[in-house]
């Protein structure tokens, strides 16, 4: 086999074990690693579909956890952000995409983590900060997949582990839909690309066994830093490499 085809059976792997273990967006981590064996637009794409079926996935095994007051305040401008982030994918290089979205997402996450550090109260639901966050996160989504930046931080502290994974994944189940089919019929998702999809499915589904059985393990306390950690990791990724 090529090294492009072990890249993408470990990046199908890894999208289930990310997503059903921590909730954000696995795409921000293996989008650039799928780009070393490949072109980066197509890697984009690509993951797409992986992200949907390893949320469609997560939502089963998180039925019934997530906080509907988040979801109904985030999914319909994540979705408009979505489209409107696939229109521009033709115009936007994906190197410029992912530092623009970095910056940003280092500046967010700076400074809700100096309001804990300050003993602040943690970001509170609503709909005036739900509405442009969920639009900055579907339009870094569909450029990036890096959408989970923005929504990971603004759930994060607020909800306990199995609400928060349960609710960022029904958001972006809705938003990856969007994503999957706007790729399609723009012509980026053709059929060469699906048949691939296809074919690591079995891959995506035992990462994502992997992946609720980790995040069982974690104990609470520590789950919340290690999504900061995770969510930093991802800004500083997408600025610098």
């Amino acid at each position: 086999m090529s090294l492009f085809s072990y890249v993408l059976m470990g990046v199908a792997f890894f999208a289930g074990v990310i997503k059903s273990g921590f909730g954000i967006g696995a795409g921000i981590f293996l989008t650039p690693m799928l780009a070393l064996a490949t072109e980066p637009k197509e890697a984009v794409v690509l993951v797409a579909p992986m992200m949907l079926f390893t949320d469609a996935v997560a939502v089963y095994q998180y039925w019934r956890k997530w906080d509907l007051r988040d979801v109904f305040a985030l999914a319909p401008p994540c979705l408009l952000g979505a489209m409107g982030g696939a229109l521009l994918l033709n115009w936007f290089t994906p190197d410029l995409a992912r530092r623009a979205i970095g910056l940003i997402g280092l500046v967010y996450v700076g400074t809700e983590l100096v309001k804990i550090g300050l003993h602040a109260s943690l970001t509170t639901q609503s709909v005036a900060r739900s509405i442009p966050i969920g639009l900055v996160a579907g339009v870094a989504s569909a450029l990036s997949n890096s959408g989970g930046v923005f929504l990971s931080t603004y759930i994060a502290g607020r909800l306990r582990k199995e609400s928060f994974v349960g609710t960022l994944v029904l958001v972006f189940v809705g938003l990856n839909i969007i994503k999957v089919g706007m790729f399609t019929g723009l012509g980026l998702l053709n059929r060469r690309l699906w048949l691939m999809e296809l074919a690591i499915i079995p891959l995506m589904f035992l990462g994502s066994l992997a992946g609720k059985r980790i995040n069982r393990r974690i104990p609470e306390k520590h789950f919340m830093r290690s999504i900061f950690i995770l969510i930093i990791l991802a800004c500083i990724k997408l600025l610098f490499f």
